[in-house]
């Protein structure tokens, strides 16, 4: 496990503006992360791949509670990883589509995707785990997020 985070305490995540975290509903605690048409973008988890682990990771797996309002809901938890902090090139990018993955709407689901990384992955990296809106017409939550590594 590399973190886990009920959004009660966002140390070590960041993002492009506070409201990517909110109190309006959430699986545990009081907070989790949403997206909404106005916020697209939520907190994001950032961390060099070096600071994650010390061997080279083959698979990377994001677990958590998501709730989605209705099937034309749109969002996505989405793993990015580029060369390096300083250096924007793409290495990596997938994500897992929520409304998908929930198997039903208005309540608490789990959900989880294992991510298979490339050989090019280098401990170097910049790692991000963000939830992103897209389209969206009505708001995503997402609370509980773990993710873990495997060697």
């Amino acid at each position: 496990m590399v973190t886990r985070n009920n959004f009660e305490n966002v140390q070590g995540w960041g993002g492009v503006n506070e409201v990517g975290v909110t109190t309006e509903k959430a699986h545990s605690g009081k907070s989790c992360i949403w997206v909404n048409p106005q916020v697209q973008y939520s907190y994001t988890y950032s961390r060099v791949l070096s600071q994650m682990t010390n061997s080279k990771p083959k698979k990377l797996t994001v677990e958590g509670w998501a709730w989605v309002p209705e099937k034309g809901s749109s969002a996505s938890i989405i793993l990015e990883i580029k060369h390096s902090p300083y250096n924007n090139s793409m290495v990596y990018y997938d994500g897992m589509d929520l409304t998908s993955t929930v198997g039903g709407f208005k309540s608490w689901k789990k959900v989880k995707k294992t991510f298979t990384l490339p050989d090019s992955v280098a401990s170097g990296n910049a790692v991000k785990v963000y939830m992103f809106g897209g389209n969206s017409k009505a708001p995503v939550y997402f609370d509980d997020l773990a993710i873990s590594l495997d060697n």
